[in-house]
């Protein structure tokens, strides 16, 4: 996989030699992903609903996954979301909850707290 197109992922890069490379692609790619999703939604949808919320967003998202996956095996290709990005989704729903359970939902992104002090 190293160095090819990974589908809904871009390029792998060539520097991915071992397991913890992969690892720090893709949490890099799950990182990039939340924060811009987050300066998106906020945090609010999240807050409202709490981990039960997560729950029933992550239920729908394996649901949705097992229906690609078994039309995949026919050969049918996703039209709306590849598969990839369903995962990268589930993985985000994941730390989300974990946010949630120690108290860490909620906090200002980086550019909020600039604005506020002016930097």
């Amino acid at each position: 996989m190293k160095g090819e197109q990974v589908k809904g992922a871009g390029i792998v890069s060539e520097s991915i030699v071992t397991f913890e490379d992969a690892v720090d692609w893709a949490l890099s790619v799950m990182r990039d992903v939340m924060i811009r999703k987050q300066r998106d939604y906020g945090s609010g949808n999240i807050s409202a609903f709490g981990e039960f919320g997560v729950l029933v967003r992550a239920s729908d998202k394996v649901h949705r996954l097992k229906n690609l996956l078994e039309k995949a095996e026919k050969g049918q290709v996703p039209q709306n979301e590849p598969l990839f990005d369903s995962w990268l989704d589930l993985a985000n729903y994941g730390l989300i909850g974990m946010l949630l359970q120690s108290g860490l939902w909620g906090l200002p992104m980086e550019e909020e707290l600039s604005c506020e002090t002016g930097s």
